[in-house]
């Protein structure tokens, strides 16, 4: 696995914590890569000429 560095706003970082918590996923960078896969599914139904929601 790769190791990614970004920063993001302390706002966006509390909700990212609440996530994981409500959610119940085992850490952040779990709901990072969950968010990314749905990211690259969203554009794939797009370029596919489907209407992604």
């Amino acid at each position: 696995m790769v190791v990614v560095s970004f920063h993001i706003p302390n706002s966006l970082m509390k909700e990212l914590e609440r996530l994981v918590e409500e959610v119940g996923f085992t850490s952040k960078s779990e709901a990072i890569r969950e968010a990314i896969r749905l990211l690259i599914r969203e554009y794939k139904k797009k370029s596919a000429g489907g209407v992604a929601y």
